[in-house]
């Protein structure tokens, strides 16, 4: 399977960082371990030529008749010291040609012993070591000979040209660097593997399967895009429904006064040809109900899509809460009286709320349209306000039998109704209102109560940004 734009950028990025680490892990090491690592060893070595030195003497003196290249236990001494040390090692006169060795062959040409013999340059005086890459490599003694003359004892340790410390390190951390590059593929495709799935559920939903949810199990970061993403199909099938629902409740609901405006042009226009003009104005003033009611659902639909929307903006003031339910009451005084309801009130608002005046006017006169309309006759109507510590409650009650849980979940559904009734109305208004009420960051919720229907509403102080 090809790997993904998002997994190659982060094996690329984490395969950075890896690199950008090791390297400041192997300066950290060269500069302090790699350092003090040289410096025991050069306090090795040179504490090792001076007894290699000592040794070399005391072995010539014991024997100061008998040539350098005679003495068979010096020659012995190189030998040995040759396979103690796993190295070359060679004894040089003053013109520095060797006398003694532990090898056959030649000085090998790298070293300082010999370059200083082509050149025909002294050797230098007292010990002298070469360090390369933290191991010795070539150490060579200064010697003093009986008879006042000077030489050298050289050591080439061979093994110390292959064997170096920064190099051992920086091919250990190579290999953990691409242990754990391999260990990242695995990482990479659970981060990126919710995520394609995430990008398939997407598809879905885009090809029209609004059911379809993602699965993502995980708690983290991811988990968490994983259920808003979920919420947010939930949202938008909910939406999508609403909208179909929307539309053919809004055909259903313009059906019928349309239906009523052709049957009236009809009559109207057999009575035109019969010459009958008695009963035209009746079948006039039914057209213009019934085109009245067309515009007042209408402008009840795009209300209520502006407030999907949110293009209806607020126009923020302070206002009384308990003036305008007392404004609300007196406009539905002759409703109230021709049912003869009796209508209790309790306002205790000490602080004014900030919020758009017309839209909470219009919110809590369809609440009061409501009560009125559909409580029987000699029915009770309570309405009380009070100011809470972040804003206002306000709760309305009427006479109404107890409606079931799925009638209290649906009843802010556009065009949802609890049951027929000869009361009218398109089914929009607690729609409206339940939008203004969010709008304004409150809530309204029904419930039964012994007394009836209470529709509870609380508005904050002001409304959020």
């Amino acid at each position: 399977m090809k790997p993904g734009k998002l997994y190659i950028k982060i094996f690329v990025s984490f395969v950075i960082v890896l690199i950008i680490t090791e390297i400041l892990i192997f300066g950290l090491f060269v500069f302090t371990a790699g350092r003090s690592a040289r410096s025991r060893i050069e306090r090795y070595v040179n504490a090792q030529s001076t007894v290699v030195s000592q040794y070399v003497e005391g072995t010539i003196r014991s024997e100061p008749d008998t040539g350098l290249s005679e003495n068979r236990s010096l020659r012995r001494l190189i030998n040995d010291l040759g396979k103690i040390y796993q190295a070359k090692v060679w004894l040089t006169g003053p013109d520095g040609n060797s006398i003694i060795q532990s090898f056959d062959g030649g000085i090998p040409e790298d070293t300082p012993a010999f370059r200083q013999k082509n050149r025909r340059k002294p050797l230098a005086m007292g010990p002298h070591h070469s360090i390369k890459r933290g191991f010795v490599q070539y150490v060579y003694v200064p010697l003093k000979f009986q008879n006042g003359e000077t030489g050298s004892i050289h050591l080439l340790f061979e093994n110390a040209r292959r064997d170096h410390p920064e190099g051992l390190f920086a091919l250990g951390l190579l290999a953990i660097g691409l242990v754990i590059a391999l260990l990242v593929v695995p990482v990479s495709r659970r981060i990126t593997n919710p995520l394609n799935r995430l990008r398939d559920s997407a598809l879905k939903i885009a090809e029209g399967d609004l059911t379809h949810r993602a699965t993502v199990k995980s708690r983290d970061e991811i988990g968490e895009l994983g259920r808003a993403f979920n919420h947010m199909a939930a949202q938008l099938e909910r939406m999508i429904r609403g909208g179909r629902e929307l539309t053919a409740n809004i055909s259903h609901e313009l059906r019928s006064p349309l239906t009523r405006i052709r049957i009236a042009e009809e009559l109207i226009r057999e009575k035109c040809d019969r010459g009958d003009l008695e009963g035209l104005e009746s079948h006039l003033d039914d057209i213009r109900e019934d085109i009245e009611e067309l515009d007042k659902l209408v402008g009840q639909v795009l209300v209520l899509s502006k407030m999907d929307l949110r293009e209806a903006g607020l126009n923020l003031e302070p206002f009384d809460t308990a003036g305008l339910l007392s404004e609300l009451l007196e406009r539905h005084r002759l409703a109230i009286g021709h049912k003869a309801l009796k209508v209790q009130t309790h306002f205790v608002c000490d602080s004014p709320v900030s919020g758009d005046r017309e839209a909470l006017r219009t919110a809590l006169s369809n609440i009061l349209d409501n009560a009125v309309k559909f409580a029987p006759e000699r029915g009770l109507v309570g309405i009380e306000a009070s100011s809470e510590e972040d804003g206002v409650r306000i709760s309305v009650t009427n006479t109404f039998e107890a409606l079931s849980t799925e009638d209290l979940a649906r009843l802010f559904d556009p065009f949802y109704r609890v049951k027929p009734t000869q009361a009218g109305g398109s089914g929009l208004g607690l729609a409206i209102t339940k939008k203004i009420i969010e709008r304004h960051g409150g809530k309204i919720e029904a419930t039964n109560t012994p007394e009836g229907l209470k529709m509870l509403i609380r508005i904050p102080s002001r409304p959020p940004e």
